[in-house]
């Protein structure tokens, strides 16, 4: 033995000493002893390893094993290193999963009811589950993906709590171990949904389902997929008024009997050669859902989570309806989620269901409203009635704001009095598992006071701020492949006022598509994003009145060098040094006032763009309306869209035809005094709220004819007298100002031409002046082309150069717009306001 182990050893180094000449011979067996040391200790440490369980999407996990023979909620993704060191065959990918449920449960005290003995066995032994397994590249090496419903089914199984993280290690398969074998009979409980679905639906689901072999364990629930891919278009589009609503059909396995009759813990159960016996329906909460798509993203939105723990906060003292005692006392769990349209507040309720197990039952209240009362009521009870069926419900009532009006907009009292019995009827029954009313209303302000007084809570969603947009547009990129820096989405977030969720989903999608299209090379960047910006804002404050930033600069404006001062220092100190100013100590507004064309609007538009604020503008005559209220409304509603664009300058022109004084306007119905008392009250709520950076500019050439109570302190506090250009420095100023795209000749000085202007001239005066000798000169340059025959070549604005005697044959046509009677009305003016 010794000497065949002395020879064997002796080749070695011969053959070592041949193909490593330059080396000792022992060099290739020693590497040789330790590159298996190597490989041994590797293959114990991961023998030894502990992996812990990471829940994904279960729209995810359905992709990734979308090339399984068998298909399987108990698959476990591994990296590439674990499937080859535990996975001999690849054919064979079967393995044990053994969980320790004792080392996840050990930083975790036990409630009084969870310490049965059944409870305490379970909880102190391994648990072994015979599992598919599958490579896949992104796994770290310590985990195991799983699909996010076997982790509910562990958590139900084993009474654990939401977020705790499951250890287990892994085990080959033994040698005389059975794999699970196809079953003959499955019985199972369909879990109980509010939509009417017939058995031939039923059927056809299931039959779809089981198409593919499923694996199935006893007592686990699982989900089937109701998606137009899943289903089949024909079958989808046939059914398309129930399955929209529905996302999923649960069923729990409840016995698994094999071929011989005997009793099986798991099985493989396919539609051919399985029996599936449905024993009942089943009442019961279904699996938390937390994700949202195939990407891992919470299925609740960043920028909404405050409105999440609002709403999941007031649902959680009714997840217990028996003996409930709030529900006893007549406190009944009925909400609203109010808000404007596209905030999130669907976004809200479905993650909040989501987590919670509680399916959503949806009820049009613009399909439940009928001219006809009574048919209104029967449609209300047939929605309550689900609650009958199904069990735990959220009864959704969309678009409530429809509900309980009558056909001129007044509270319909018979419609409310039957919703309040409903309600009354509704709770009046015996639960086993809650019931909630949810409404969804699109207004931000009720019209129906006595009916909203019937909720429990009426959850407000307000615009989103800023950080709540960065947020958003965070939450939303988690939803595509392609991703921004966080950096460059603050850049969008601060340019996106008054969007909401919609808005940055809309946003976003377009941005991506419009990158895709124009076929660039290089990464999706910031610069596509704020082109479509741009065009959205511009479409929304054309059809919505959504604030735009516009970009009208400092150094456009000509002259004003103190007034440019003074509002710089009235706008740009507070936000620039916000710690420095009291709560209170702010002010509210600013009135522009003088002549016409002196640039009062140019200003206010100068002062948006420069401190990087949205500008909302509005004519004071296109806020009056014929119906009585309405023009009150229209002044809520500015002011309302002014907060969810802070900071914000809001500019109201034409402000002496708004607000008049009051009690000599000469309308009988005294609508411009509700108007002015509406306005006064408006910015009282401004200047109380230091939260909200609203500036608001308003332009007027009569200041005389404005209610004295808006000009005290603290309303319109300050007001300016934007006048006529005077000295030659201004009115040089303004025409560099006018002429700066001008290609002008070189012999022209614009000092010459300022000089020339004798008398006192408004911006829109030398604005004229500087029009008319383009124009003449665009003529001269057509002339001079026609004359020597180049005009076929063509001619571009290049090649019109403005001459000093176009500037003189313009000032020669001049007529001017202020005359000096209106400029001696208008200093008289000056000397009644100016301090």
């Amino acid at each position: 033995m010794a000497e065949t182990l002395g020879k064997r050893w002796r080749l070695l180094l011969y053959i070592a000493r041949l193909r490593y000449p330059r080396y000792p011979a022992y060099y290739f067996p020693v590497f040789v002893l330790l590159q298996g040391l190597k490989k041994l200790r590797s293959d114990l440490k991961l023998r030894l390893l502990d992996f812990y369980l990471q829940p994904i999407p279960n729209v995810l996990f359905e992709q990734l094993q979308s090339d399984q023979l068998v298909a399987s909620e108990h698959t476990l993704f591994v990296s590439p290193t674990v499937f080859r060191e535990y996975v001999v065959e690849r054919e064979i990918n079967w393995i044990n999963l053994v969980l320790k449920v004792a080392k996840c449960s050990e930083q975790v005290e036990p409630t009084p009811q969870d310490k049965s003995l059944v409870s305490i066995i379970l909880n102190k032994q391994d648990v072994s589950l015979l599992c598919q397994v599958a490579p896949h590249a992104d796994v770290p090496l310590n985990a195991l993906w799983v699909k996010e419903n076997l982790v509910e089914n562990l958590n139900e199984r084993y009474t654990r709590h939401t977020g705790e993280r499951y250890w287990a290690r892994l085990q080959r398969i033994t040698e005389g171990q059975h794999l699970p074998a196809i079953v003959a009979k499955a019985n199972i409980f369909l879990y109980q949904t509010p939509y009417d679905l017939s058995s031939d639906m039923v059927d056809f689901i299931l039959g779809r389902y089981f198409e593919t072999p499923r694996l199935l364990y006893r007592n686990h629930t699982y989900q089937v997929p109701l998606t137009e891919r899943f289903l089949g278009n024909t079958f989808y589009t046939k059914h398309f008024a129930v399955l929209v609503h529905m996302r999923s059909l649960w069923f729990k396995c409840l016995n698994l009997d094999s071929t011989a009759g005997a009793f099986e813990m798991s099985g493989i159960a396919q539609k051919s050669l399985t029996t599936l016996q449905q024993t009942t329906t089943y009442n019961n909460f279904l699996l938390p859902e937390r994700f949202d798509g195939p990407y891992m993203r919470p299925s609740c939105p960043f920028g909404l989570r405050k409105y999440f723990h609002s709403l999941r906060s007031s649902l959680q003292a009714y997840l217990k309806m028996e003996n409930n005692g709030l529900v006893r006392n007549g406190i009944y769990p009925v909400f609203m989620l109010r808000g404007e349209r596209g905030i999130g507040k669907m976004a809200v309720l479905r993650s909040v269901a989501s987590a919670l197990g509680i399916p959503i039952y949806y009820a049009d209240c613009s399909e439940i409203m009928t001219s006809i009362s009574s048919q209104t009521e029967t449609k209300l009870s047939t929605a309550f009635n689900k609650a009958k069926v199904c069990e735990p419900l959220i009864i959704c009532l969309e678009n409530f704001e429809v509900f309980g009006v009558d056909n001129e907009g007044h509270e319909d009292q018979r419609i409310t009095g039957s919703f309040q019995a409903e309600l009354m009827t509704l709770f009046g029954r015996q639960y086993s598992h809650p019931v909630v009313v949810v409404a969804v209303a699109n207004q931000k302000e009720s019209n129906t006071p006595k009916l909203t007084s019937l909720f429990l809570e009426v959850i407000q969603l307000h615009a989103p701020t800023t950080a709540e947009r960065l947020e958003l547009l965070r939450w939303i990129s988690l939803g595509h492949r392609y991703r921004l820096p966080v950096a460059q989405l603050q850049k969008i977030a601060e340019q996106s006022q008054g969007f909401t969720l919609a808005d940055l989903e809309l946003l976003y999608g377009n941005a991506l598509e419009a990158w895709r299209r124009s076929q660039d090379t290089g990464r999706v960047g910031l610069n596509h994003f704020l082109a479509l910006l741009d065009h959205m804002q511009s479409t929304f404050s054309d059809s919505l009145g959504a604030p735009k930033v516009p970009k009208v600069l400092w150094s456009e404006i000509g002259g004003l060098a103190k007034l440019k001062s003074e509002i710089q220092n009235s706008i740009g100190l507070p936000l620039r040094h916000k710690h420095l100013m009291g709560k209170n100590m702010r002010r509210s507004g600013i009135l522009l006032y003088g002549p016409p064309g002196t640039g009062k609007t140019l200003i206010a538009k100068a002062v948006a763009t420069e401190c990087n604020l949205s500008f909302l503008s509005v004519q004071g005559p296109e806020l009056l309306n014929m119906y009585v209220g309405q023009s009150e409304q229209n002044v809520r509603e500015v002011f309302a869209r002014a907060r969810t664009a802070s900071p914000c300058v809001l500019f109201l022109d034409e402000l002496d035809s708004l607000a008049p004084n009051r009690g000599v306007s000469g309308d009988s119905g005294g609508v411009m005094d509700r108007v002015v008392s509406q306005m006064l009250s408006e910015m009282d709520g401004i200047s109380k709220d230091p939260g909200q950076q609203i500036f608001i500019l308003a332009a007027t050439n009569r200041p005389d004819l404005i209610d004295p109570a808006l000009l005290r302190p603290g309303r319109f506090d300050k007001l300016l007298y934007v006048g006529p250009s005077c000295t030659v420095e201004d009115k040089e100023s303004v025409l560099r100002a006018v002429t700066g795209r001008f290609r002008l000749a070189e012999t022209l000085t614009l000092r010459k031409i300022a000089e020339s202007l004798k008398q006192d001239m408004t911006g829109a005066d030398m604005y004229s002046i500087c029009s008319n000798a383009w124009l003449s000169a665009v003529r001269r340059t057509v002339k001079e082309a026609i004359a020597g025959d180049s005009i076929d070549e063509g001619l571009n604005a290049d090649q019109v150069i403005v001459t000093e005697d176009d500037f003189k044959e313009s000032v020669k046509k001049f007529i001017p717009s202020i005359s000096p009677a209106d400029m001696a009305y208008f200093n008289q003016l000056k000397g009644n306001f100016s301090a």
